[in-house]
């Protein structure tokens, strides 16, 4: 049976009693199922994936539209937890 999907609210009362928040990284479904089954509460799916997985000199040249590429790919392997992206716009 998976565990029930992570909310802010569950990750903001976790912070607030202390707990530690373990939250691994995938920019694919492969990883991200791998991680899933693994049990990690929390994944990333950040900006970084421009230089890790697109080969660019740095975030900034990551669009919103590769963000949302490779967030859907993670969701679509996520059963259990919680999926985050993150992309600092400037």
């Amino acid at each position: 049976m998976n565990p029930p999907k992570l909310t802010a609210n569950d990750i903001r009362a976790m912070k607030a009693r202390g707990e530690a928040i373990a939250a691994l990284t995938a920019y694919d479904f492969p990883m991200t199922r791998l991680l899933d089954q693994a049990g990690i509460p929390l994944i990333l799916v950040g900006d970084s994936l421009g230089m890790v997985v697109l080969g660019y000199q740095d975030t900034t040249s990551v669009t919103m539209t590769e963000m949302e590429h490779h967030v859907r790919a993670a969701a679509r392997a996520q059963t259990a937890r919680a999926a985050r992206g993150g992309h600092a716009v400037s």
